[in-house]
Formats: structure tokens, C-alpha cells, sequence
């Protein structure tokens, strides 16, 4: 039977009925490619995602059956905004052994990776209009959960030995002669997506100590703070304020897998109480997160960590040694001591534009610098990625990138 339609043949307006936060959120820029299809298959310099050779599949797939057996009827149930205690609890563990604290379970909400903790904590925390503090350069994907919530974004610069402080005290200043005062400090202080940078201690230290005195939050995103090279962990900002004003993000996707999708928000009891409070979406899956508790008390935490640090170890190495070779003359890095990435300077006489075209005609991919700044800046930068591909492939993706740097020199 045909049923008549109620309408006057017009579309729907989508774009009246989008809210406020929902166009602030616009698409990533490192996303969009407008450039043709390349002659030669592309090796890719972007991701910051796992070697994909390193991924426990096995170990997971015997993790997921002792999990199932043993306690299948609660893994397949709702969890609760805050998470399975028995993961908290495994990280309370292992911080307080690392940092020398004494938090527990009630001190972590498990998230939907570290991205979805910061979208909680802005959730939080910010309404329209207030001021947050973000390091030049940061991570897009951030910047944009942060952009979202339509605050006034402020940036301070990084250089290789991490955020600056006095540049700190003179956004504050700033910022306080405009009537406001900054809420939030968004900082990824440890092998930096990215500069690859870590911040010193004496810098930390001068850090914690201005958001003290000015009563501003500070939130350590730690992505990458578990894949270090030279086994010289630095203090949280959570342990050098003693868990007050600062909070630490940290996430499973860099060092286990992207696809578990599963992190955590370590903080004082109100802030933790605050944020579950705020969460609308049942929580994370009590059957992952039970499963990379299993993991992780069966010892494959360690091991596999161990494996993957000397992988990102080799590879950065051969990165660095390919570059030194074909790169040196058109550009300038330092060597992170963790993490994923390189952070390239180019020199004053290449052109972005037309690098950005002849590495895609060389068949080489990487991020270009503009999208890790929120104030239009940073054309001039290129972020590699060596996680990702194959350490066999490095050599080449390097000599073709080379080969671009040499087509984008101005003439």
C-alpha cells in the first residue's frame, strides 16, 4: 500500500540544525590528500601507531580465553562509568612502584583511550569562553577534542628541552590583562607528538610550580612515557605536585595495540569522581579491559614492552642514519630519546609547497608541521614517523624523500 508523504520535497537542513560544538569541531586538516595517486607504491612516514609486526595476537587470543572461562558471565555484562577496578588496580601498582606514590583503584577512570580521556576531562572542565594553555607544536587530534568545547586557546613555545616557562608566565600575564585566567595546561611532557622532546625535571618543576600559583589544572597527556631508550624516567606532573592540580592521561593504543581503544585518567579522588560523574556512555568494554588485565598480570606487559622499545630503538636508528646521509643538507632535527617521532627544521631555501608535491611524486608520505599549530605557523616543520614502517623500508623512504628535499629547493 503507498503511503503518502508528508513533505514539500525539501531536504532537511543539516547544516541550521548542527550545534555550536559540533562546528567547532571541524575535520582534522592532516587528514585531507588532494594530491593524485603516485607512479610508484607510497611508503608512509605518518601513523603514530605500533609496528604491526609486534602485535600480541597470540598472547591475546590465550588471554581472552582464560577471561571467557573463568569469568565470561561478568566480562560480557555492563561495567560502569569508572572501569574494571581489577585494571585500576593493576596500574596503581605499577605507578606507585615506578613514581614512589600510594594511589589506588579510586584514583583512575578507565577511558576510551587517551583521547577519550581528554574528551572527558574537557567535558569536565571547560565551558565556552575559557582560556586553555596548549605547547607549539601539539597533537591535531587534541587541539581539535579541545577546539570543540570553544575555548580561548592560548599556545606557548617548545624547544628541544620541552615547553618554556617563562613563555608560561608571559601567556598567563597575557591572558590575566584580558580580565582571565588560564583553566587548563594541556601538555605531552614526555617524547613529544611532535617534537619528539621531553621536558627536564627543572623545567617540570618551574612548570608545576607557576600552574600552582595561578590555579591551573595541568594535564599530562602520556601517550608515549612507557617507550623510552635510555631508561631515564622523569616524574609526573602528578607526583611533583603530590596528585594536586595536575592529572596524567595514559593510553594502551601506542604500546599494545590502537584497536583496543582502552586508557585511563589518573587524578586526585574529587577530579576522578567528577569525571565519572560526566560520563554518559556506560564506560569501556569490561570484556577488553579484563582481557589486557589478564595480559598484564600473566607477565606479557613487560615482555612485549621490552620487545618493542628495542624495535623503536632500531628504527630510529636507521631513520637517523638515513637521514644524516641524504637530508643534512636541507634540514635539521634533534634525537628523541623515546616515542615515535622526528621533528624536522627545513631550511630557510626549501619550499612546503612543492615539497609536499615531489615527495608525493617520489612515493614517500609525511605529516607536514602546519596542523600540530593552532595559530597558522608551522609550514616550515615535517613530522616522520618510523613506528610504523617497516625498518627494512626506512632506507628507501628516506632516499626518496631526499630526493624531494632536492626538487623543493627554491630557485
Amino acid at each position: 500500500m503507498a503511503v503518502d508523504l508528508i513533505s514539500d520535497g525539501a531536504a532537511y537542513n543539516w547544516e541550521q540544525a548542527l550545534s555550536q560544538r559540533s562546528v567547532a569541531a571541524a575535520w582534522s586538516p592532516w587528514a585531507l590528500n588532494n594530491l593524485p595517486k603516485p607512479a610508484v607504491t607510497p611508503i608512509e612516514l605518518t601513523g603514530g601507531v605500533p609496528d604491526p609486526a609486534s602485535l600480541p595476537i597470540e598472547e591475546f587470543i590465550a588471554a581472552n580465553e582464560t577471561v571467557l572461562r573463568r569469568e565470561g558471565k561478568f566480562a560480557l555484562m555492563y561495567g560502569g562509568p569508572q572501569g574494571y577496578p581489577g585494571l585500576s588496580e593493576w596500574l596503581a601498582e605499577r605507578i606507585n612502584a615506578a613514581e614512589g606514590l600510594d594511589v589506588n583503584a579510586g584514583n583512575f577512570v578507565i577511558t576510551c583511550g587517551s583521547a577519550g580521556g581528554l574528551e572527558n576531562l574537557c567535558e569536565t572542565f571547560l565551558d565556552p569562553g575559557d582560556v586553555v594553555i596548549v605547547e607549539k607544536p601539539t597533537f591535531p587530534g587534541s587541539l581539535r577534542t579541545i577546539i570543540s568545547c570553544m575555548p580561548q586557546i592560548e599556545g606557548v613555545p617548545v624547544d628541544r628541552d620541552g615547553l618554556v616557562p617563562a613563555a608560561l608566565e608571559d601567556v598567563i600575564a597575557r591572558v590575566a590583562a584580558q580580565g582571565k585566567r588560564p583553566k587548563l595546561l594541556y601538555t605531552i611532557s614526555n617524547y613529544h607528538n611532535p617534537a619528539g622532546t621531553t621536558l627536564t625535571l627543572e623545567r617540570r618543576k618551574a612548570v608545576a610550580e607557576i600552574c600552582r600559583r595561578h590555579d591551573i589544572l595541568i594535564i599530562q597527556d602520556d601517550a608515549y612515557g612507557a617507550i623510552g631508550f635510555e631508561h631515564e624516567p622523569t616524574p609526573s606532573f602528578y607526583s611533583l605536585t603530590g596528585g594536586t592540580g595536575a592529572v596524567l592521561l595514559g593510553t594502551f593504543s601506542k604500546t599494545l595495540a590502537t584497536g583496543l581503544r582502552v586508557g585511563w585518567i589518573m587524578g586526585e579522588k574529587p577530579l576522578i569522581d567528577a569525571v565519572t560523574r560526566m560520563r554518559f556512555d556506560m564506560g569501556v568494554s569490561p570484556w577488553s579491559t579484563r582481557v589486557i588485565t589478564e595480559f598484564c598480570r600473566s607477565g606479557g606487559y613487560d615482555a612485549h614492552l621490552a620487545n618493542v622499545i628495542a624495535i623503536y630503538r632500531h628504527k630510529r636508528d636507521a631513520m637517523l642514519a638515513a637521514l644524516d646521509e641524504r637530508c643534512s643538507r636541507f634540514a635539521t632535527w634533534d634525537v628523541p630519546r623515546g616515542g615515535f617521532f622526528l621533528w624536522l627544521q627545513l631550511n630557510e631555501d626549501i619550499d612546503p609547497d612543492r615539497l609536499r608535491v615531489a615527495a608525493n611524486d617520489e612515493g614517500v608520505v609525511y605529516v607536514g608541521g602546519a596542523p600540530f599549530f593552532n595559530d597558522g605557523t608551522g609550514h616550515d616543520r615535517v613530522r616522520l614517523c618510523y613506528s610504523n614502517v617497516a625498518e627494512r623500508e626506512i632506507p628507501e623512504a628516506v632516499m626518496r624523500f631526499g630526493r624531494a628535499l632536492e626538487r623543493a629547493v627554491r630557485e
